[in-house]
């Protein structure tokens, strides 16, 4: 009887272990030289991507998103819009008819020239060297590989691609009404996420897309008359300047008309820039990282955005003491033109109006960065109300 209570308990223990699952995420390292002109809207791009297979799989395709190729006339995302738009749903306060599209898509999809639509092309890709057959379904780039990709390995993808940066609709985009010249979320070809339920090729219509976490190096040549703001670190501030600069260190640009921003992100699922020559650039030492502050200086901004410094040092000492440090040593608050959205290490807010809507907004988008993080290292920190952050901050 014991032997048996013995070789029950055995099995028993057996079970649960198997029933544990294998803990996985797949990891990207990116570096991308990108070559902008700004006056006709467009730039180059080389990728080089490695990819590491955690997972115990064999792969034989992989995904890349192209987000812009939304933006053309007739795509998914502008039918979806087009459709809504005929869905009635009755009179609002005043009055007016309502309907259900996107007051923000509407229609504009549809209506954009040539010279106005966002694209994506991919020119290129070779696998270790080896080139690999691939098509583009409108958002989505299937590639089939030649020799399939081995569990617990690694591959280098190398990828030429050209992009035209859409007139600014959702997020991403050009001129937007902020007057700011280029918000670039969603700008490059982008590994789409592989986990325990296989791949996630989710067509861009109308929501952003989990990503694979890893290190991106990203260097931007773009005219120099503009300031970037980006995720990730700017390495060469010395040459740059903008801002950037330590106090005291006198700036020497190179010969040229371009300016070279060379910036690092460790341990981030995505890159975002903005870039615009009326820029003013605020930067503060908090605690230990730094936030720089960048919008565009009107009668309206250059009353709120000095403000904002100083209150987001009062609002990191509240999180910090609740919510643990901020796990980066920089974090930007970008005037960006469309909403506010969070990014690693950046987030995009529109930048006008009075300063308590501003400060809120910045704080929100703030706060998801900062649990977008702990997510993707499995920690689970405390529900934030946001309401009460914003008491206790003083506002």
């Amino acid at each position: 009887m014991r032997k048996f209570l013995l070789s029950g308990l055995m099995a028993l223990v057996a079970l649960s272990a198997t029933a544990q699952p294998d803990r996985w995420q797949q990891r990207v390292k990116y570096k991308m030289d990108i070559d902008v002109d700004a006056a006709a809207n467009r730039f180059t791009g080389k990728q080089s991507l490695q990819y590491f297979n955690n997972s115990p799989d064999t792969l034989t395709k992989v995904f890349y998103h192209l987000y812009w190729n939304a933006f053309q006339p007739n795509s998914s995302m502008d039918v979806r819009s087009r459709e809504l738009g005929k869905i009635y749903l009755g009179k609002d306060k005043q009055g007016r008819d309502r309907y259900d599209w996107d007051g923000r898509v509407l229609d504009r999809i549809s209506k954009l020239q040539p010279n106005e639509i966002g694209y994506q092309k991919v020119l290129s890709l070779k696998m270790n060297g080896r080139q690999q057959k691939y098509q583009t379904r409108e958002t989505i780039l299937v590639v089939e590989l030649d020799k399939p990709i081995l569990p617990k390995s690694s591959v280098t993808f190398e990828m030429d691609f050209e992009a035209q940066v859409p007139v600014q609709i959702r997020r991403s985009g050009r001129h937007n009404r902020e007057g700011v010249d280029f918000s670039m979320a969603q700008w490059y070809p982008k590994m789409c996420e592989y986990d325990y339920e296989g791949w996630h090729p989710t067509p861009y219509i109308a929501r952003e897309f989990y990503g694979v976490w890893g290190d991106y190096e990203v260097n931007i040549k773009m005219d120099k008359s503009y300031t970037i703001a980006a995720t990730g670190y700017l390495q060469n501030a010395a040459q740059v300047g903008k801002g950037y600069e330590a106090p005291g260190v006198k700036v020497v640009p190179p010969a040229g008309n371009k300016l070279l921003w060379q910036f690092v992100a460790p341990n981030v699922h995505d890159f975002v820039w903005a870039a615009d020559p009326k820029y003013t650039h605020i930067s503060k030492k908090i605690d230990d990282f730094t936030a720089h502050f960048f919008y565009i200086s009107t009668d309206t901004t250059s009353k709120t955005w000095p403000l904002l410094p100083d209150m987001m040092a009062k609002a990191y000492a509240y999180a910090k003491a609740h919510y643990g440090p901020y796990p980066y040593k920089q974090y930007s608050f970008i005037q960006g033109g469309d909403g506010g959205m969070e990014y690693p290490m950046a987030t995009l807010i529109l930048g006008t109006g009075k300063i308590d809507g501003l400060y809120g907004v910045a704080v929100h988008e703030w706060m998801h960065s900062w649990y977008q993080w702990y997510a993707g290292h499995e920690r689970k920190p405390v529900p934030m109300d946001g309401r009460r952050f914003h008491y206790i901050c003083g506002r």
